[in-house]
C-alpha cells in the first residue's frame, strides 16, 4: 500500500505562529509524513526551517534565543513604533526606495539564514514553497527558486515595517495578505492530501494601543477572507482537506518572546486530531 502525498499549509499569525513548531513535531511523533509545505508569514519561517532540516529541539531554542521583536522592528505600543524611520520615509517622502540600497532588507535575509541554513530550493529533500504578494499588482507568488532565506524574507515582508524584497524584477510582499492559508498552494505542488493550520481565526480581546487596534482591523478581514477561500477549496478537494486550528485566539500576534504557550497550543490540538490525520492518510492510500 501506497501512502499518498501528505501536504502542510502553515498560515501567518504572528507570534501564533508558533504553533506550527507542535503541529509538526507531533506529526513526526506519530510518523506522519510531510511531503510538501506551503507557507506564508510565520508559516514561511517554521516551515522553511523544519524544510531545511534544522532540529526541531534546535528551532524551538532559536526562537528563544533570537530577537524577533528586534529583527523585525515590530512596535510595542503606538503607530510611532510601527512605522518608525523605514516606513515614514517611503510613505511620507518622496523617494522611490526600488532604487535604495536595501540595506534593512538584506540584514533581515541574512537574519533567516539562521533558520535556513543558507539552503536554497533546490537542496532541498521536500517541497517546500513560500506565498508572497507583488506590491505592484497584487499577484499571489509562489517561490521555489533561489535561497531560501531571500523567499521566506519575502514572505513576512511587513508593508510599513520592511521595504518590500525584490525577486526577479518583482518587489514582494508577506503572502498572508491575500493568502492566510495556502493549502491551494500545497494541492498544486503535488499534495494528494493537505492538513491546513489556521493559527489566525480567533480575535484577540483587549487590545488598546494603536498597533493593536489595526492588527485587529486587519484579522477581522482576513478571517472572512481565509474562510471563503477554504470552504470554496474543500468544494473542490472534500475531504482532501483537513483543517486544524489551535486555540492560539489568547495570544496576541506581537508576542514573539512567548513560545512555549502556542508551541503547546500546536501540540495537543494536533495529538487530539490525530485519529482523524491517520483515517485521511489511510482513506486517500492505494
Amino acid at each position: 500500500m501506497v501512502s499518498p502525498k501528505v501536504g502542510l499549509a502553515l498560515g501567518g499569525g504572528g507570534a501564533r505562529g508558533y504553533a506550527h513548531l507542535g503541529v509538526i513535531r507531533m506529526l513526526r511523533q506519530h510518523d506522519i509524513p510531510i511531503d510538501v509545505i506551503a507557507g506564508t508569514s510565520m508559516g514561511a519561517v517554521i516551515g522553511g526551517a523544519y524544510a531545511c532540516g534544522v532540529d526541531l529541539m534546535k528551532l524551538e531554542r532559536i526562537l528563544k534565543t533570537l530577537d524577533l521583536n528586534r529583527m523585525l522592528r515590530f512596535p510595542k505600543s503606538s503607530l510611532r513604533g510601527l512605522v518608525g524611520n523605514t516606513a515614514s520615509e517611503y510613505l511620507f517622502k518622496r523617494r522611490d526606495w526600488r532604487k535604495q540600497d536595501q540595506e534593512g532588507t538584506r540584514a533581515v535575509i541574512e537574519f533567516f539564514n539562521v533558520f535556513t541554513q543558507h539552503r536554497s530550493f533546490s537542496e532541498l529533500s521536500t517541497c517546500f514553497a513560500v506565498v508572497a504578494v507583488d506590491i505592484d499588482t497584487g499577484e499571489e507568488i509562489v517561490l521555489r527558486e533561489g535561497p531560501v532565506s531571500r523567499a521566506v524574507a519575502a514572505g513576512v515582508t511587513i508593508p510599513g515595517i520592511h521595504y518590500p524584497v525584490e525577486h526577479q524584477g518583482r518587489y514582494l510582499i508577506d503572502g498572508g495578505l491575500i493568502n492566510r492559508v495556502p493549502a491551494d498552494v500545497a494541492f498544486s505542488l503535488g499534495a494528494d492530501v493537505v492538513i491546513a493550520v489556521n493559527v489566525s481565526s480567533g480575535l484577540t480581546s483587549g487590545g488598546v494601543t494603536s498597533v493593536e487596534v489595526l492588527i485587529q482591523a486587519e484579522s477581522i478581514v482576513l478571517r472572512e477572507m481565509t474562510q471563503l477561500r477554504l470552504k470554496l477549496l474543500r468544494q473542490r478537494v472534500g475531504d482532501r482537506l483537513l483543517l486544524i486550528e489551535p486555540p492560539v485566539e489568547h495570544i496576541k500576534t506581537l508576542s514573539l518572546d512567548k513560545v512555549d504557550p502556542p508551541i503547546r497550543a500546536g501540540e495537543e490540538e494536533t495529538s487530539r486530531r490525530m485519529d482523524e490525520i491517520r483515517a485521511l492518510i489511510t482513506r486517500y492510500s492505494r
